[in-house]
């Protein structure tokens, strides 16, 4: 076997209208992913800052009981970044399908022009 697979033009425009879809769902994700990033590093900040200034001790002392104290507001921040740029990943790589499916598609085209219609044979 060749491993060579025929594909037909609807099967091609099903294929791109399947990944503009995912493609259009995936801006929301990603939207929503780096709302979470945004709002996941403000409120570490705002933790930080409140532990820090509230911290007894020494101006060097301070920011390691800040740093303890934020653990957790440091864990979510670290999750929405990951999700964020998991969210990145998925995006580019349903653009690189779309891509060689429009690729595939213009392959398709010239193939069943340069071979014709079939009508009136």
């Amino acid at each position: 076997m060749s491993g060579v697979v025929e594909i037909n033009p609807v099967e091609v425009e099903k294929s791109i209208q399947g990944l503009v879809q995912q493609i259009a769902k995936g801006v929301r994700v990603v939207s929503e992913a780096h709302k979470a990033k945004l709002d996941a590093d403000r409120i570490y900040d705002h933790a930080f800052a409140v532990a820090y200034v509230t911290a007894d001790g020494p101006q060097t002392e301070k920011k390691y009981v800040a740093e303890k104290q934020t653990q957790q507001e440091r864990m979510n921040r670290d999750a929405a970044e990951v999700a964020y740029q998991h969210a990145q990943r998925q995006m580019k790589a349903l653009e690189g399908q779309l891509s060689a499916w429009q690729t595939i598609a213009k392959s398709v085209t010239s193939m069943y022009s340069a071979a014709g219609s079939g009508r009136g044979q």
